[in-house]
């Protein structure tokens, strides 16, 4: 099991449980063009947008199989919402999850998108020892791409026509990265999000507790 009660610090953002407060943030997010055009979903109403609020609110626990962890995003300088990351536990297991990050288009182009991405991950392998973790994007969304790779993950497949949406067929890419190639990736290195961990590896972004 793992719990998200107190916001994780890196060193440009805050990944948190989210407050009822973030609705206009994610109004603003869920109706964004540029958000949506890779993503299958119509445009959110205020309504349904406070319905998203409310799941989230206690979306902060990994306890059982198909459980959700979703963080907002947080800008410390400003304290703006800026996008969301997700972790999904798929098999207990096989100690699988699939992870996605959103992020409002004024925060893409500034490195957000990885250092939010590098603590999940951190949280999923090093506190959740989780063996491998897949991600999924639509396959014309090349900044989704060439952020998947940088962060160590490889394409492992690419399925054709899999999701109809708006009356299109879509392409989705399939990525994924093991625990070992987490560790090797992060070995040797000093990354701000994360704390020390044993014999000098990088450690879990503060804030988490395990149970």
């Amino acid at each position: 099991m793992l719990a998200v009660t107190e916001p994780l610090s890196t060193p440009r953002l805050l990944l948190r449980p989210f407050r009822p407060d973030d609705a206009d943030d994610l109004y603003e997010m869920r109706t964004c063009p540029d958000v949506l055009r890779h993503l299958y979903w119509p445009a959110a109403s205020r309504n349904e947008v406070r319905e998203v609020i409310n799941a989230r609110l206690t979306m902060n626990t990994l306890a059982a199989e198909n459980d959700y962890l979703v963080l907002a995003v947080e800008r410390r300088d400003t304290g703006r919402m800026i996008g969301e990351v997700d972790l999904c536990w798929t098999s207990v297991e096989h100690r699988h999850a699939e992870f996605g990050a959103i992020l409002h288009p004024a925060g893409q182009g500034h490195g957000y998108a990885r250092e939010a991405s590098e603590a999940l991950l951190g949280l999923a392998f090093d506190r959740l020892g989780l063996h491998r973790v897949t991600a999924r994007t639509d396959a014309r969304n090349a900044a989704a791409v060439r952020g998947l790779r940088r962060l160590g993950l490889r394409q492992e497949g690419h399925l054709r026509q899999c999701v109809r949406f708006d009356g299109k067929w879509h392409d989705e890419l399939i990525f994924a990265i093991l625990a070992e190639e987490w560790a090797a990736g992060r070995r040797g290195t000093v990354v701000g999000a994360f704390g020390d961990g044993p014999n000098g590896e990088p450690g879990s972004p503060k804030g988490a507790q395990e149970a």
